[in-house]
């Protein structure tokens, strides 16, 4: 394997995406090139420092999530679960953005049953 074939395969290396096979051929290629192994070092310290990065991140704030589904795909707006995740059920209205529908659904273990729709 030569350097230049080496650091194509790097970055997948160090996010640990690369295939098994291909991933013999490159620490064959490390073990004797020191140009390529501090290149490899770095990416691999860059990869774990963005996920550092990455995790130290607030979430989204709730309901963001549903939010961009309705803009994009115009689904639900507006949702409000009542219930316990204990006892196994909720209650939910759920309104969407073509007009006032209003659906009510059960949820108990897991399984949700329709109960209304205006």
């Amino acid at each position: 394997m030569t350097c230049d074939e080496a650091r194509e395969l790097i970055p997948a290396y160090a996010a640990r995406a690369l295939p098994e096979q291909e991933s013999v051929g490159l620490v064959g290629h490390e073990v004797r090139c020191a140009a390529c192994q501090e290149e490899l070092v770095q990416a691999i310290r860059l990869g774990h420092e963005l996920r550092q990065a990455f995790a130290r991140l607030p979430g989204a704030p709730p309901g963001t999530w549903l939010a961009v589904v309705a803009r994009t795909q115009g689904m639900s707006v507006f949702r409000v679960d009542l219930g316990s995740e204990v006892a196994g059920f909720s209650f939910g209205v759920m309104a969407t953005q073509t007009g006032m529908p209003v659906s009510c659904r059960l949820s108990i273990l897991g399984q949700e049953v329709p109960l209304f729709r205006i």
